[in-house]
């Protein structure tokens, strides 16, 4: 009898001490941090293709874009939704069409970026939906290919991770960075650019040949409008991810918004950096803000707002609030090369 009650008490401090765990205030929601600012995982001889023969330019789609005029889009879909400034001269253009959404980047009113998503989205010659293998098998991919941009020339690295979540293919001379879902290896978006948009984005290991040191991300030098377009880029491209995989729209709620400046501005201002739950519940109840469930995505050192979120959708805790089916509204901002998104339930 005594060995049962034991037995019995053991259990129940178990329990506690897991319902702790699961309940405590200061469990902190994970900061993605983008991985290839670390050192990269080599990527096992099998995986690569030995097959390096030339992938020919796009005939149609996105891929025909690059190198010319802003004025050919302003032709054909009207003017841009919103235009901002983003780094060096360059711009972003945003154009949403019926189940297409396109951010297209210009310098001196020349195409040298255009990401697409969306069910009709013209990415050829991918597709949104097509199995990534398809892809993998009858297509050329240098895994460390070399490029030259602005009279410098830069080694790139891709992991394990990138190949099977955003692989580079080479095609005529510009490049394709295909957005995959590693869940069930469906393309759900792809960035056509030239080679110097892509040491622009820089969302690869990169290293800059003259010296051999990596190329770091600089968060410093970034235009002020920038930020506020950036956060509303992350709203739709969100939307744009959750319309993908047939799941409602969220709400953008201003004040979960306010309550992100603050969160965001108190958590990078201090020593170390720490998002809780606790913290965020505290926020907002002061608010005011009525809710059955919550949760808050952090991401860190990524230059835009796709790689950030497909990044996000490829973490399995990231993704778990991403694609929430019970969250409604949600709320963000963007500061200091840190990205935010806070989730409810109303």
């Amino acid at each position: 009898m005594r060995n049962l009650l034991i037995k019995v008490i053991g259990v129940l401090l178990l329990i506690t001490f897991l319902i702790y765990l699961f309940y405590s205030p200061r469990l902190k929601f994970d900061v993605l941090e983008n991985p290839n600012k670390k050192a990269p995982t080599k990527i096992e001889q099998t995986q690569k293709n030995n097959n390096q023969t030339e992938n020919p330019k796009p005939k149609a789609g996105i891929g025909t874009w690059i190198n010319n005029d802003i004025s050919m889009l302003t032709k054909k879909f009207g003017q841009a939704d919103r235009v901002y400034e983003y780094h060096d001269n360059f711009k972003n253009y945003v154009f949403r069409e019926n189940n297409q959404y396109y951010i297209v980047t210009a310098k001196h009113n020349k195409i040298k970026s255009v990401y697409a998503t969306g069910s009709k989205a013209e990415i050829s010659p991918v597709k949104i939906n097509e199995n990534a293998s398809h892809i993998f098998e009858n297509t050329s991919i240098n895994p460390e290919p070399r490029l030259k941009a602005n009279g410098k020339e830069y080694d790139l690295e891709l992991s394990d991770e990138d190949m099977k979540t955003q692989m580079l293919i080479k095609y005529g001379d510009e490049y394709a960075q295909v957005y995959i879902d590693q869940q069930n290896n469906k393309v759900v978006g792809v960035r056509f650019l030239d080679a110097e948009a892509l040491v622009l984005f820089n969302p690869y290991q990169m290293t800059k040949v003259s010296n051999g040191k990596t190329v770091e991300n600089d968060h410093k030098e970034e235009p002020y409008e920038q930020n506020v377009n950036q956060l509303m880029t992350l709203y739709e491209v969100t939307n744009q991810i959750r319309n993908l995989k047939g799941l409602k729209p969220f709400k953008v709620n201003n004040d979960l918004g306010h309550i992100a400046s603050v969160n965001l501005y108190e958590s990078t201002n201090n020593k170390s950096v720490g998002f809780t739950e606790g913290a965020l519940k505290q926020q907002l109840d002061e608010r005011g803000i009525d809710f059955k469930s919550m949760g808050q995505n952090v991401g860190y050192d990524f230059n835009d707002v796709p790689t950030l979120l497909h990044s996000w959708l490829n973490s399995d805790t990231h993704r778990s609030r991403l694609l929430n089916t019970q969250y409604n509204e949600m709320g963000g901002d963007v500061m200091d090369g840190y990205y935010t998104l806070i989730f409810i339930e109303k």
